[in-house]
């Protein structure tokens, strides 16, 4: 239970400042379409993330850097570089951890709550919500961004988030940024640099040695 505190505390993440001065956007009918082409249309993602983490139990929020990595079916990467080495994999069933050389694999499909923590990343990750039945959406807008504000239906996730917001950049309807709120209002907040989508990746990349 420890190492999954841990796990959920690294994605529940992303939020801006409280000024955002964003608008609900009352009919999303043609922004739903727009972003739910482009997410058929993603296979492979790369990127490079810094993550900020504001915990209510700490003064400073905490910083750290690292890559990204996404492909289809359900393969994700993230690999932190700064300030310490910290790997988490999700592929072919298995979500491995690598922490500093001590490594963990948990099968998730005898995990229910590894389980939505994968669907909830990949949902967040690729922009693939529209029509999911697991969250109620609501849009707004503000000068640069359109954010989608996704609330859990299921009971196990809302005790574990509040809600998650993603941010397109209205120039090319990427995910530039992710927030993860919880109960209580912590947050990590994550922004995406550098992003390539469509490139190839090999399947090796998934795999923690």
């Amino acid at each position: 239970m420890r190492i999954l505190s841990s796990v959920i505390l690294f994605f529940i993440i992303f939020s801006t400042s409280a000024q955002e001065n964003y608008v609900i956007i009352d009919d999303a009918t043609e922004l739903n379409k727009i972003i739910k082409s482009k997410s058929q249309n993603i296979h492979s993602i790369k990127s490079d993330f810094i993550q900020h983490k504001n915990l209510s139990i700490l003064e400073e929020t905490l910083v750290s850097e690292g890559n990204f990595l996404f492909k289809k079916e359900n393969n994700i990467k993230w690999q932190y570089t700064s300030p310490f080495n910290y790997t988490i994999t999700i592929s072919k069933g298995k979500f491995k951890i690598d922490n500093e050389g001590k490594l963990s694999e948990f099968d998730m499909n005898s995990n229910e709550m590894f389980k939505q923590i994968n669907n909830m990343i990949v949902t967040a990750i690729s922009g693939d919500f529209i029509d999911n039945p697991e969250f109620e959406v609501k849009f707004y807008k503000n000068k640069d961004f359109y954010k989608a504000e996704l609330t859990p239906v299921d009971n196990t996730v809302s005790e574990m988030l509040s809600s998650i917001s993603i941010y397109f950049h209205k120039e090319h309807y990427h995910v530039d940024k992710i927030k993860f709120l919880e109960p209580g209002d912590d947050y990590t907040l994550i922004i995406f640099n550098n992003r390539q989508e469509n490139i190839h990746i090999s399947e090796d990349d998934f795999n923690i040695n």
